[in-house]
C-alpha cells in the first residue's frame, strides 16, 4: 500500500504524537470508538443544519440525518419551499420515533439568503439551541451556471454564481465551525462542491471555477479547524437528479450524451449522494478530513 511502508500507526517504535493530549478528542475518540452507536442511530442527541436543505441533495441529506436521529434545521431560499420540506421531514421524525420509542427530532426550518452572513449567524444558532451543541453542518445551497461561452458571459453572472456557491460555503462554514469550536467537541462539515471543481466542463467557467473553488476551500478549512477537533470534507457528486439538473436529463439529446460519459449508465439519486454525506458527518469518518470524495458513477474513472 502506497505510504504505509508495512507498519501500522500503534505499531512497536511508533513515534508518540507531540500534540497528543494538545488537540480536542473530538465526538468520536470522546465517545470511545468510531461508529459504535451503530448507523440506525448514529445522529440521535445531534443538531444540524443543513443548507439547500429544501430540495435535492440537501433535502435528501436532511432526510437521512432526521432517519438518524438527528435534529434539523434546514434553509433554503424559498418560504414555501421550507415549509413543504419541514413538513416532509417531521413526517419522516414522527414514524422514525415511533419505531425506535423515541420522541421525534426536531425539525425546523429558515428562510434566507446563504450570502447574508448575519441571517446564516442567525440560522447556525437556532440549529444550536435545538441541542446541546451544533454538531453537523452540511452546505448544500448552490446554483447553476449560465451555460455560456465565457465569452459571452457577463461579469454579473460569474460574480453571482461565485457569491452562492463559494461564499454562501464560507460564510455558512465559518458560522458553524463557530459554534462548534466553543466548547472545544469538535464537529463535523460537509462542503457539497460537484465533479466539476476537478474536471472542467464546457461553457460552464463560472460553476466550474466556483465548484473548484468549494474543493480548496473544504481543504483550506480543514487544515484550519483540525486542531479544534473540527472535521472538513468535500463531497463531489456527478449528475444528480434534481430540479438544477432536470432540464439536462429531460433533454433526449442532452440526456444522452450525459448518460455515455457515466460507466454506470445512470444519473444518480438524491440520496444516493446523501448517504455519503451522512457517513461524512458521521463518527464513522471520525479520521477523514481534508479529503474530497467524489461520487459521480465512475465519470471521472
Amino acid at each position: 500500500m502506497v505510504g504505509d511502508g508495512g507498519r501500522s500507526a500503534d505499531s512497536a517504535g511508533a513515534a508518540e504524537d507531540p500534540l497528543a493530549g494538545r488537540r480536542p478528542a473530538g465526538r468520536a475518540a470522546a465517545a470511545g470508538s468510531a461508529g459504535s452507536a451503530g448507523s440506525a442511530g448514529r445522529f440521535v442527541g445531534r443538531s444540524a443544519l443543513v443548507t439547500g436543505g429544501s430540495s435535492g441533495i440537501g433535502l435528501a441529506t436532511a432526510h437521512r440525518l432526521v432517519r438518524e436521529g438527528a435534529a434539523v434545521l434546514i434553509v433554503g431560499r424559498r418560504p414555501d419551499k421550507v415549509s413543504d420540506a419541514v413538513g416532509e421531514l417531521r413526517v419522516v421524525a414522527a414514524e422514525v420515533a415511533e419505531a425506535c420509542g423515541r420522541e421525534p427530532a426536531q425539525v425546523i426550518g429558515a428562510s434566507l439568503d446563504v450570502t447574508d452572513e448575519e441571517s446564516v449567524r442567525v440560522a447556525a444558532d437556532a440549529a444550536a439551541r435545538m441541542g446541546r451543541r451544533l454538531d453537523i453542518c452540511v452546505a448544500a445551497a448552490g446554483i447553476d451556471g449560465a451555460a455560456q461561452n465565457a465569452l459571452d458571459l457577463s461579469v454579473d453572472d460569474f460574480r453571482a454564481v461565485l457569491d452562492v456557491n463559494v461564499m454562501g460555503l464560507f460564510i455558512t462554514a465559518r458560522a458553524a465551525a463557530e459554534r462548534m469550536a466553543a466548547d472545544g467537541e469538535g464537529g463535523a462539515i460537509v462542503l457539497v462542491a460537484s465533479v466539476n471543481g476537478l474536471i472542467a466542463e464546457p461553457e460552464f467557467a463560472d460553476y466550474n471555477t466556483s465548484k473548484g473553488g468549494a474543493v480548496m476551500l473544504a481543504r483550506s478549512l480543514a487544515r484550519d479547524l483540525a486542531a479544534r477537533g473540527i472535521r472538513v470534507n468535500a463531497l463531489c457528486p456527478g449528475y444528480t437528479r434534481t430540479p438544477m439538473t432536470e432540464a439536462y436529463l429531460a433533454d433526449p439529446e442532452t440526456r444522452e450524451t450525459i448518460l455515455a460519459r457515466i460507466p454506470l449508465g445512470r444519473a444518480a439519486d438524491p440520496d444516493e449522494i446523501a448517504t455519503v454525506a451522512a457517513f461524512l458527518c458521521s463518527d464513522d469518518a471520525s479520521y477523514v478530513t481534508g479529503s474530497v470524495i467524489v461520487a459521480d458513477g465512475g465519470w471521472l474513472a
